[in-house]
């Protein structure tokens, strides 16, 4: 953490980047996603004394693998086990005091030498501010209507909810797609799923009729003035008017 004076005399500081060449050592490429900016910076804190009274200090990846920061993040309303954001503007989306957001999960700190330190249904995992505590439903039994589910992006998590769509872990994807599962921190207990189909890359086919390439996947295309074009839980939504109308999850 540097002082504001030699923060000033670098050239490159709070500069835009876009990986760890463009920023002069000891600045890092850092992607704030509270004000959704990549820039040069160091870390703002080293402990939670150097934050404000509703944030606390955590570790940060970086672009491109560079040097990790801490940075002041916010403390918020999400439980053990729900989903999270490590750099959010929300407190929705942020843990309560006490639980650390790694793997997209809120959870309590815990020792890898020691099983007990996490409650069950949970187990120990190594992180960026050490090992938490993370939610795991293989083996066990969910409530009636839910389904043990791994969620995009929750590497060995899993967690029970009720799923929307097609439960493609159940049922796999036919061949060449891809089962996405998604789970986020609004809706804890529910879960998207679909097979998806990869476009927009070289020697890949074309969509289906009915489909359109957007972000290298095919989307269903919709009408919005037509009356759930796209099912139970889903909707017709459109990111801005440069986008063409896709079916999305209703969260």
């Amino acid at each position: 953490m540097l002082s504001p004076g030699a923060r000033q005399s670098l050239m490159s500081y709070e500069r835009p980047c876009s990986g760890r060449e463009d920023c002069e050592p000891p600045l890092a490429c850092f992607f704030n996603a509270r004000s959704m900016w990549t820039y040069c910076t160091d870390s703002r804190c080293m402990t939670d004394e150097h934050c404000t009274e509703d944030m606390v200090c955590r570790t940060m990846e970086t672009v491109k693998g560079g040097p990790r920061l801490r940075q002041c993040t916010l403390v918020g309303v999400r439980k053990e086990g729900e989903p999270c954001l490590d750099m959010s503007d929300s407190r929705e989306a942020s843990c309560e005091r006490g639980l650390m957001c790694q793997n997209y999960r809120c959870g309590r700190p815990c020792r890898m030498d020691e099983p007990g330190s996490c409650p069950e249904g949970f187990f120990c995992r190594e992180g960026l501010d050490g090992p938490s505590c993370l939610p795991t439903c293989e083996g066990r039994a969910c409530p009636e209507g839910q389904h043990c589910i791994r969620p995009d992006l929750d590497e060995g998590v899993s967690v029970c909810a009720q799923v929307y769509g097609q439960n493609c872990q159940e049922t796999p994807c036919p061949d060449g797609q891809k089962c996405s599962m998604w789970n986020v921190y609004d809706h804890p207990r529910e879960a998207w799923g679909t097979c998806l189909i990869r476009c927009g890359e070289e020697h890949s086919p074309a969509c289906p009729e009915g489909f359109i390439c957007r972000m290298k996947y095919c989307r269903k295309s919709c009408d919005p003035a037509v009356p759930n074009d796209c099912g139970l839980h889903y909707k017709c939504h459109r990111y801005s008017e440069e986008y063409a109308w896709t079916c999305q999850p209703d969260m």
